[in-house]
């Protein structure tokens, strides 16, 4: 993937954005075997970086947001997979990823989406053993989330959710308003 994305590893791995103690996508994927991973809603070139540092390890990654920003045409520039739409929008045929990162949903306004109808079609894109690991600002969301694999008849017993409490100086880098605590969601497929 080097060649093909023009950034050379060892700049990636001197990248102040990589040595800082912040959880990143690239902090939930083993460097092998080969995995297939989607991230939502990338937006700042510090997400696009840590996607080129995946696909240089020589993962699948893509990008999806509806937003085409600056960062977003440079990593496409250098390479990397980035479709500009929703999520929900993307045909079935996109699926089996192993591991799923998003940051601070915003899943209202005119785009809102019904915690099971949001979960359900993050959920139905991860492969046998696959993540989603979701960090969000708002413990009412965490724990509605949370709830679709607790308690939805259709779901248990398919998927596990784990969710954490985590400092702010561990938390992915965010434009929300500072506070103390973000929260962490790992949703893992069991069968």
């Amino acid at each position: 993937m080097e060649a093909t994305t023009g950034i050379a590893w060892s700049s990636l791995v001197n990248d102040p954005i990589f040595s800082q103690s912040h959880q990143c996508c690239s902090s939930f994927v083993a460097s092998c075997p080969r995995r297939n991973v989607l991230i939502i809603g990338a937006e700042r070139p510090d997400e696009f970086a840590d996607a080129l540092r995946m696909a240089c390890l020589g993962h699948n990654v893509t990008v999806v947001n509806p937003r085409e920003t600056f960062a977003a045409r440079e990593f496409k520039r250098k390479g990397g997979t980035f479709i500009q739409g929703r999520l929900e929008e993307l045909p079935p045929a996109c699926k089996c990823f192993d591991v799923i990162c998003e940051n601070y949903p915003y899943p209202s306004g005119e785009n809102y989406v019904p915690p099971l109808a949001f979960a359900e079609a993050r959920l139905s894109r991860l492969s046998r053993g696959g993540r989603w690991i979701l960090f969000t600002e708002a413990v009412r969301f965490a724990t509605l989330l949370k709830a679709v694999t607790d308690f939805d008849e259709n779901l248990p017993g398919k998927f596990s959710c784990a969710l954490s409490r985590v400092p702010l100086h561990r938390a992915p880098a965010s434009t929300y308003p500072p506070g103390d605590t973000r929260f962490r969601l790992i949703f893992q497929r069991m069968r």
